[in-house]
């Protein structure tokens, strides 16, 4: 007994790219955030789970790879501060002056974890949509392939039922065998499938509410800023005043300095007039006393 179409679907669900519902490789932690050294020094930030991040990349990857497509997956953004700073000498702050900076750098920091966490929510909603449709491919192969081999396994009883010539038992229970490997095959990617789109869903859940808590955060620091700038403000128009008046008292100050050479300088200028007079008087005087 030929069983050609059993042996047709065989191969037919063999060669539906099994390969290419295989999970690619996953890259190693993207260069996301160098927050992670700063949000522990600032509790007002959400953190950002670094495994978290690199597990979007993974999903995104193999999502990609089960519908046969080349993963092109955006760059993470690597925040400014990230970068290596020269070490600078810099001058001795005041109080006001460094209560200001901090609150200011505070705020560029928060903003800054918003615009990551906004970045990883664009990746993480991308690589939920291809999760998703991947297990819908992958939903549908092993659906196809249960049915193919629940097909022929019931024809396999049946024959064996019915007592058929063993040469169609052997043709059968080969086929059988070799449909059940590739339902097995196909169950353990509908089993990864299935578990990279619940990883991809909480990471759209996840950016989302380190969204919520960003915007949040920069709500308490943009307060902060705000009455630190008004202090600072303050102080300035302070230290202004005291520069104008200390301005105001130098250009005095060198007003007399100025009166003062000046005085000098006629006291020197009658003091040697006075000293030519006298000596003329003088010499004056000897002629008369020598005649």
């Amino acid at each position: 007994m030929k069983l050609s179409i059993a042996t047709g679907l065989v191969l037919a669900l063999a060669s539906t790219s099994i390969d290419a519902f295989a999970p690619s490789n996953t890259f190693s932690s993207p260069q996301l955030t160098a927050l992670f050294a700063e949000e522990k020094k600032n509790s007002f930030l959400p953190q950002i789970d670094a495994k978290a991040a690199a597990s979007l990349v993974a999903a995104s990857v193999f999502a990609f790879s089960t519908v046969g497509v080349t993963a092109t997956l955006p760059g993470f953004v690597e925040p400014a501060y990230a970068a290596k700073v020269e070490k600078v000498v810099q001058k001795k702050l005041t109080k006001e002056e460094k209560e200001f900076q901090k609150a200011k750098s505070n705020v560029d920091l928060a903003k800054s974890t918003l615009e990551s966490y906004q970045k990883l929510n664009t990746d993480a909603k991308t690589a939920d949509k291809k999760a998703k449709t991947a297990l819908t491919i992958a939903s549908k192969n092993e659906a196809t392939a249960k049915k193919a081999y629940t097909t022929v396994a019931d024809k396999l009883s049946s024959a064996k039922k019915q007592k058929m010539p063993e040469s169609a038992v052997k043709e059968l229970s080969a086929d059988a065998a070799s449909l059940k490997s590739v339902l097995n095959e196909k169950e353990k990617i509908l089993s990864s499938a299935s578990k990279t789109a619940e990883s991809t869903s909480k990471q759209v859940a996840s950016t989302e509410k380190g969204i919520k808590e960003s915007q949040k955060a920069i709500k308490k620091v943009s307060k902060n800023f705000k009455k630190a700038e008004k202090t600072y403000s303050k102080y300035q128009k302070k230290v202004n005043k005291q520069l104008k008046a200390q301005q105001t008292k130098l250009k005095k100050i060198q007003g007399k300095a100025s009166q003062l050479k000046s005085a000098k300088e006629r006291e020197t200028k009658e003091l040697k007039a006075t000293e030519k007079a006298l000596e003329a008087e003088s010499k004056a005087l000897e002629a008369m006393k020598a005649k």
